[in-house]
């Protein structure tokens, strides 16, 4: 499966909180990166947008990854069911994003 079909997919499935929660902190750090960038180096909120919706989709990217091999049909039949939907949205509530380096 492609991954903008899978996101799209994803995204209709999981709760709006969810996905605003994620992308809010991934928001919230990209912008603790950009305070200590240099004020000419320092990225625009439009920058730190899609920097911040990169790393989402890194997410989304990663959850699609763990489901290689299964036919889409057999995808979207995950995405449909309750029981795992529940562990995802409890597993995207404890996500954090730290500094690795």
């Amino acid at each position: 499966m492609q991954l903008p079909i899978f996101r799209q997919a994803l995204e209709k499935v999981l709760p709006v909180q969810i996905v605003d929660d994620v992308l809010m902190k991934a928001y919230t750090f990209q912008d603790a990166k950009n305070q200590v960038r240099k004020a000419r180096a320092q990225y625009g909120t439009v920058k730190l947008e899609r920097e911040a919706d990169a790393m989402w989709e890194q997410i989304i990217a990663n959850i699609l990854v763990s489901m290689q091999g299964y036919p889409d049909a057999d995808i979207l039949k995950q995405l449909a069911d309750a029981d795992f939907i529940e562990s995802l949205n409890e597993m995207l509530e404890e996500v954090t994003f730290d500094e690795q380096q």
